[in-house]
């Protein structure tokens, strides 16, 4: 359940005309931005702290103490290096250390010692160190003349180049990041750690109560956390797992308010936000519209159909594909909430009339009309020539990523093609090639089972012989020539059969003795010549994507800096995976006509939605726990309960899963996990009284961490204040 939801400055009439009207509390902000917010206004709200102490690279601050970590965020909070996330951010991590002998994704997890913690080694966590601003750098790489192949090419050298440079010798990672659609150009230097430990999760029925009933929807009775722990060696340096390794010892970690908040509370959010599309253009918004996200829809959901019929009564299988399908699943509702969303806001009239505004702006300008004018119909001729490709760019995508074997096809086929001449004249692939397909092999069989790989496959390839005409995939076409209905279908099962059968891909051993093959006999496997068969319509896919994003980036940074000019420098960029800054209070809303939803929810009201069925079972012990009314110092006075969830006009999107929330005092009062249903479209259009983040209480936390888990040994590490 990736927190999703986010919010747009959305300029209506009234709001152009007047603009002394002040802005909502929305953005997400970059961490240069933070001295240009209403700071006033903040502290009369509750917040305490200085822009230095959230930002500083001169000494510590809140950012040292939030991490960057898998598809998420999550932050430090002890001196041990404990950190905390969602459980849906771990879920990964609980899947991997998890089988039908230990399932741990059914019945939670927790290491009452360091040395019972579990390695997690396909995750890493980073932090900020630093943020540069290199635009002049960067774009002292490109002139007006360049074509826009050309010119994206040059900005990218350019970044390596950068990037390279200032990495140096050091352990840091850099990494340069455009912002507002490449007009500015900002170098973050991160500290990577690659000793991730697992150290408690709780059990489904807590960590993922509600399922994908409740994702996205409010109100929410979700534990949505777990906690792992960043190692390094005991030299310092950032290595991978060893025995040896020691907890790493943070700059800043959060203590953990257990004293709640009341509704108006200030709070803020850092986090680390995927993408946003707050200035796309109405052409793009109707293309995703009327065919991005349902064709994108409609092939997640044939997936999740497929795995979740295979796990039904197999929970081996069930275990295998179980992060895939809830990420497969949450895009889908994401998409599906987002399709209403832009039909309940009048998006596109919306943008239509802003987008009006913007050319009376331009005309007024003449300069800026020479320079600017054409930017909004250049974009739509743009958009009507991707129609042409789009919906076989979105199949062949999804294709590619379907199946597991088709994955190490891809794999093997690179090897293959990696070959070279050794001193002695002879044809062999790098050893360091060998030892990472070596290394892939068991990782992907751990989690994939022949039939769901081959029923995966087949489904896919029947969607795409469906293309419109002149974006069909060659590859495709190939298998079932003229044929249509009954014998197409028949066609692509019987080749989907006859590939499974004859190729040695299909089991570890005969991968690993394909490795030792000269690169003819590996071209040769059946699976592996359908892969290059694939790869023909894919890189002619690929050079035609290409040019059409060179152009399309060149025309958006066009448009931003327009747009700049005419709402001034200071606007927020979209989401970029960069360090941000989100503001505002607790706060309910009003959903529809005569419907009010309280910023919190409570143990009770777990209680009430429970049916004895997933996924609305309550653990039989937290059930005693709540009749014994056995709440500790965690019950709420308001409401005579233990608090589980809150919601607050915060602006998240996906990648903010598992952002601390932090009161004005700079203490941790939550975890976002989620947004609301009326507020999906956040990515596209920020609409003020419906955007709110859903986050998982602190005290809910300790409650389940004490009462329930009798987690001792971590709440002893944890300043509580």
């Amino acid at each position: 359940m990736k927190a999703k939801i986010t919010k747009f400055i959305l300029l209506t009439v009234l709001f152009l005309v007047f603009a002394a009207l002040s802005f909502p509390d929305e953005g997400m902000w970059t961490m240069n931005q933070l001295g240009k917010l209403p700071w006033e206004k903040m502290q009369k709200n509750g917040l305490q702290l200085t822009p230095e102490q959230i930002y500083s690279t001169n000494s510590t601050s809140l950012k040292d103490a939030i991490i960057l970590l898998g598809g998420g965020t999550s932050s430090f909070i002890s001196a041990d290096g404990l950190i905390l996330t969602n459980h849906h951010v771990a879920y990964g991590a609980i899947q991997s250390v998890s089988s039908v002998e230990e399932d741990r994704l059914k019945d939670g997890f927790l290491a009452k010692t360091k040395g019972e913690e579990l390695s997690i080694p396909a995750y890493s966590a980073q932090i900020v160190v630093s943020q540069k601003d290199v635009t002049d750098e960067v774009m002292s790489a490109v002139s007006d003349t360049m074509a826009p192949e050309s010119r994206s090419k040059a900005i990218q050298m350019k970044s390596r180049e950068i990037e390279k440079r200032e990495k140096g010798t050091t352990e840091y990672e850099c990494r340069v990041s455009e912002f507002y659609n490449g007009v500015k150009f900002y170098l973050f230097t991160l500290e990577v750690f690659r000793d991730i430990r697992l150290v408690y999760a709780p059990p489904t029925a807590i960590g993922n109560y509600g399922g994908e009933v409740d994702n996205w929807y409010w109100p929410r009775h979700t534990g949505d956390f777990s906690l792992m722990r960043v190692y390094i060696a005991p030299d310092g340096k950032h290595s991978k797992y060893a025995k040896e390794n020691v907890p790493y010892q943070p700059k800043v970690f959060l203590p953990i308010s257990n004293q709640g908040f009341r509704e108006g509370d200030f709070a803020m959010i850092m986090g680390f936000p995927g993408r946003t599309f707050r200035y796309r253009t109405s052409p793009e918004i109707q293309l995703a519209h009327d065919e991005t996200l349902p064709l994108s829809m409609e092939l997640f959901k044939l997936r999740m159909d497929i795995v979740e019929g295979a796990g039904k009564n197999d929970r081996t299988t069930e275990i295998k594909y179980a992060s895939q399908w809830r990420g497969w699943a949450n895009v889908y509702k994401n998409y599906q909430g987002t399709l209403e969303g832009m039909k309940r806001s009048n998006i596109m009239k919306l943008r239509k009339d802003e987008e009006r505004i913007f050319q009376e702006f331009l005309q007024s300008k003449p300069d800026l009309q020479k320079k600017y004018g054409t930017i909004l119909s250049d974009i739509n001729s743009m958009y009507e020539n991707l129609k042409s490709f789009n919906q076989k760019q979105i199949a062949l995508s999804q294709l590619m990523g379907s199946s597991g074997i088709l994955q190490l096809a891809n794999r093997f086929r690179n090897f293959a093609n990696s070959f070279s001449k050794d001193s002695t004249g002879e044809l062999k692939p790098p050893a360091s090639s060998v030892e990472e397909l070596k290394n892939a092999i068991p990782l992907i069989f751990k989690n994939l089972s022949l039939h769901v790989d081959k029923e995966l496959l087949t489904a896919m390839l029947l969607k795409a012989s469906e293309l419109p005409a002149g974006q069909q995939i060659e590859a495709v076409q190939k298998i079932i020539g003229t044929k249509t209905g009954e014998k197409r279908d028949n066609a692509i099962k019987e080749f989907i059969d006859d590939l499974y059968d004859d190729s040695k891909l299909v089991t570890p051993e005969g991968c690993l003795k394909l490795i030792g093959k000269d690169s003819d006999d590996i071209l040769d496997d059946e699976f592996i010549k359908f892969s290059v068969s694939l790869d023909k319509d894919n890189s002619q896919l690929t050079a035609t994507v290409s040019a059409f994003n060179a152009n399309i980036s060149k025309l958006r940074s066009k448009l931003l800096e327009a747009t700049m000019a005419w709402k001034g420098s200071d606007i927020y960029p979209d989401a970029n995976r960069t360090l941000r800054l989100t503001y505002g209070e607790i706060k309910s809303y009003d959903p529809r006509d005569a419907v009010h939803y309280d910023y919190e929810t409570t143990l009770g009201g777990m209680m009430e939605k429970e049916t004895g069925e997933n996924p609305f079972i309550v653990p039989p012990k937290l059930r005693q726990l709540w009749e014994n009314k056995d709440f500790g110092k965690y019950s709420d006075p308001r409401i005579n309960d233990v608090p589980v969830a809150f919601i607050a006009n915060l602006d998240i999107t996906g990648g903010n899963s598992g952002s601390p929330v932090i009161n004005g005092k700079g203490e941790l009062i939550g975890l976002a996990f989620d947004g609301n249903w009326e507020a999906v479209v956040g990515d596209y259009v920020f609409q003020e009284h419906l955007n709110r983040t859903i986050n998982v209480d602190a005290r809910y936390i300790l409650f389940i961490l004490d009462k329930y888990s009798d987690a001792k040994n971590i709440l002893d590490e944890l300043v509580i204040k």
